[in-house]
Order: structure tokens, then C-alpha cells, then sequence
């Protein structure tokens, strides 16, 4: 039985006039007070998904790193990408939007809670 082009229609308007405010269920969550394409610094690593962000700082320019928290990074490690992205690789990151400058943050697994430390300058 075909349905006549009307109710179709009607449904369609319908679905989409109750359907518009509606978040999208993809769209990740994003705490910091920053802006969503503020240049952010992490490792390849982390980057390219072989390890997880386990050593954060937010240093005395405002400046944001996450770091898998190796210690033998040099400059070629180190990529630029927003701040809402590092969001979307982990969304535990929303923990720390309100760490203040000159701290940092690290763990040992991604599951662990963090623990701040102050920056030295």
C-alpha cells in the first residue's frame, strides 16, 4: 500500500520542526573557558592514537601541552592541532578546564585520577 505524497510530507515536516533543537549525540563536550581552536601542543604520539595523553601542562603563556608523558620528545614530535580536538581524542581532558596557569597535571594509566603539580619557572 503506498502512503499518499502528502503524509509523507507531513512527516517529514514533522520529524524536522521537533527534531531541530535536538543536540547532536556525536557533538563531544567541551568544559574549558578557552575557545574550541585554540592551538594546542601534543605528541605524535598522541596524535596518532599509539598512546594515551598522561601528562598535561598549562605553562605561564596560557599555553596548553598533552603529552603521553615519555620523556624523550624532540620538536619534530610535537604537532599543533585545537584544543577542542585534544577534547575529542580523550574527553577526560574536560577534567583539568579549570587548572589554573603554571600547573600541570599527570597519571599513570588513562583510567587514574590526576594529579596536579606546580610548574617551576
Amino acid at each position: 500500500m503506498k502512503k499518499p505524497l502528502s503524509l509523507i510530507l507531513i512527516s517529514l515536516c514533522l520529524f524536522k520542526v521537533f527534531g531541530q533543537n535536538k543536540k547532536d549525540s556525536k557533538e563531544t563536550e567541551f568544559k574549558f573557558k578557552e575557545s574550541k581552536n585554540m592551538a594546542s601542543f601534543v605528541c605524535n604520539h598522541v596524535l596518532e592514537k599509539t598512546k594515551y595523553i598522561l601528562y598535561v601542562t598549562h605553562d605561564s603563556e596560557g599555553d596548553w601541552q598533552f603529552l603521553c608523558g615519555e620523556d624523550d620528545h624532540t620538536e619534530e614530535n610535537i604537532k599543533i592541532i585545537s584544543l577542542l580536538q585534544v577534547v575529542e581524542l580523550d574527553n577526560t581532558i574536560n577534567d583539568l578546564h579549570e587548572m589554573p596557569i603554571n600547573v600541570g597535571a599527570k597519571r599513570r594509566k588513562i583510567n587514574e585520577k590526576w594529579k596536579p603539580f606546580k610548574i617551576s619557572n
